[in-house]
């Protein structure tokens, strides 16, 4: 029972990182585009959402592959259905899921920060101000966002 823990919860953990994406960054939770919500009523000038699209759109280019994550997945449970364990090659599997969850967080901290550098002064503090105000709102529900 141990075992099946040790890998079926960071597969868990994962294929929720993988699917979940930041409002700020992608599709949000809704359906809609989640970088054009939060980022509306910001008065963004035409130049300001082209580059923000050509951003958003060159990060899209780059999503997982899906055949690879059936891989892994298929990887995991031969583990899981394998007569011994093998600690090892399940380490393994685990390390390369962190890296990769690693490089994906890391290109929408990029995306993000590209993003936030095409905002105006007044534009990043009104926007600091909606984060702010979701947070609470997530606090209230009885969701944790930091």
């Amino acid at each position: 029972m141990k075992a099946l823990k040790i890998l079926v919860l960071p597969a868990l953990f994962g294929a929720a990182l993988l699917l979940a994406q930041p409002a700020f960054a992608g599709h949000g939770p809704h359906g809609g585009d989640g970088a054009t919500r939060m980022l509306k009523g910001l008065d963004l000038t035409d130049t300001q959402r082209d580059q923000i699209r050509a951003l958003v759109a060159a990060s899209k280019a780059e999503k997982p592959d899906l055949a690879a994550m059936q891989q892994h997945h298929d990887a995991m449970q031969a583990l899981v259905k394998a007569e011994q364990f093998d600690e090892a090659a399940a380490r393994l599997l685990l390390e390369k899921q962190q890296n990769k969850m690693l490089e994906q967080q890391l290109e929408r901290l990029k995306l993000q920060h590209q993003i936030r550098a095409l905002l105006t002064e007044e534009q990043k503090t009104k926007l600091d101000e909606r984060m702010v105000k979701m947070r609470e709102r997530m606090a209230e529900r009885g969701g944790k966002h930091d």
